[in-house]
């Protein structure tokens, strides 16, 4: 104690040395204040600790450099590192617009894919960081599909309203005047998945000739309704069995009925109609209805988009078929028709709107005519477009000429 007493001076300058030395030698100690600056300003920086600062702010930093995160709201964050050198001048740090992007569709519940990346089902409200062109896509259902693209430009914010197609009780495609870009269509329609198929068809060619007896002075044998019906020299897949009723032959039940006239695929659809009671009114396709359907939304010119056709798409003219092979390079797996379904759909889960066999659409207005769209199993690829077009003789049956239906109803579902 005496010692302390005595010495009590020196004992403090010591102290106080030590401590000098031990401030200098640490280094969380600042050596140096970094001016930093943001657009916009205003914007929190923290660092790791949980210390925070708004800029414009003077911020202290250590020998080892600072970490810090700028965030500021509907701007993304930015992280950096500050470190002394840097307070020779101010730091500037710009924070990017975060796009502000809402996404529904009608009905509700569509997966979203937004530039390759799943991000959830409609309805949505999300952020995007990047402007400029992004890509969207819907799908419904597992099957029905929509394909975007829209542009983010400045720092507004982007809705989007998306009316899709959509499966209907009675097995068809609802397709609403909304999902249409181009507006083909005026009111909201049904159109079938499938060609009419042989054994579709011969239900009601049971009604039209229920007591079927061969008639020799017609071609093939044919009785005087099925000869009005089908006015061509090809086999048809119909014969009469043993209880004496029209029947499909093997094998041929589920490909698409071809041969018959204009007239007799319209008198289906009257049947359907009559057979229906839940108030739809069956047809066939306009033009418009037709091209709207097949190309689902995309810009084709094909009802899968812009790839080159090959046989794994359609069925067309290939290297089986045998009378013009017109793509002798192209292997689709038949010689002539193939049955319905056999190759991939469309975007809005709508088969074979390209070959296997022209479809027949109705006339609108005066100054309209029978047509047929969708080329077939004889046709070029060129022909197989969504925009190709014929204009059959009417009293005539067509091999490669067969039909779907659509379909109006009286109150949406």
């Amino acid at each position: 104690m005496k010692y302390i007493l005595e010495h009590w001076a020196l004992i403090l300058l010591s102290a106080l040395t030590i401590l000098l030395i031990t401030l200098i030698l640490d280094t969380s100690w600042p050596v140096a204040y970094v001016y930093v600056v943001s657009t916009p300003s205003g914007a929190t920086v923290s660092d790791r600790d949980d210390f925070s600062w708004t800029t414009p702010v003077l911020i202290p930093v250590q020998h080892g450099g600072l970490h810090i995160e700028v965030s500021h709201p509907g701007r993304v964050s930015v992280d950096t590192v500050l470190s002394p050198e840097m307070s020779d001048e101010a730091v500037h740090i710009s924070l990017p617009y975060r796009f502000p992007v809402e996404i529904s569709t009608e009905p509700s519940g569509a997966s979203v894919i937004l530039d390759n990346t799943v991000i959830g089902n409609t309805p949505l409200s999300i952020s995007v960081d990047e402007p400029g062109i992004h890509h969207l896509s819907l799908s419904l259902q597992s099957l029905i599909m929509l394909e975007d693209s829209f542009i983010l430009l400045a720092n507004s914010p982007e809705s989007l309203h998306y009316v899709l197609p959509r499966f209907h009780p009675s097995g068809m495609i609802l397709i609403p005047p909304e999902a249409s870009r181009a507006n083909g269509i005026l009111q909201t329609c049904l159109i079938a998945r499938y060609e009419v198929t042989n054994i579709e068809f011969c239900e009601y060619l049971k009604i039209q000739d229920p007591t079927p007896v061969r008639d020799t002075t017609n071609r093939w044998g044919r009785t005087d309704i099925l000869e009005i019906m089908f006015p061509s020299d090809y086999p048809l897949p119909f014969y009469i069995n043993s209880s004496s009723e029209w029947a499909v032959q093997d094998g041929l039940d589920d490909f698409p009925i071809a041969g018959l006239t204009f007239r007799a695929a319209q008198g289906y659809c009257t049947w359907l109609t009559s057979m229906d009671t839940s108030g739809i009114t069956f047809n066939l396709p306009t033009e418009s209805e037709w091209r709207t359907a097949a190309l689902a939304g995309s810009r084709g010119p094909w009802p899968w988009g812009s790839r080159r056709p090959d046989g794994n798409l359609l069925n067309l003219s290939d290297s089986s078929e045998g009378m013009l092979r017109r793509h002798p390079s192209l292997d689709d797996g038949y010689s002539y028709s193939a049955p319905v379904g056999s190759y991939p759909p469309n975007n809005w889960g709508l088969f074979d709107m390209a070959g296997n066999v022209w479809e027949y659409c109705r006339p609108v207005g005066a100054d309209s005519a029978v047509a047929a769209m969708g080329g077939s199993w004889l046709s070029s690829m060129d022909d197989c477009r969504c925009d190709a077009i014929m204009y059959p003789d009417t009293g005539l049956g067509y091999p490669y000429i067969g039909f779907r239906v659509t379909a109006s109803i009286s109150s949406q579902d």
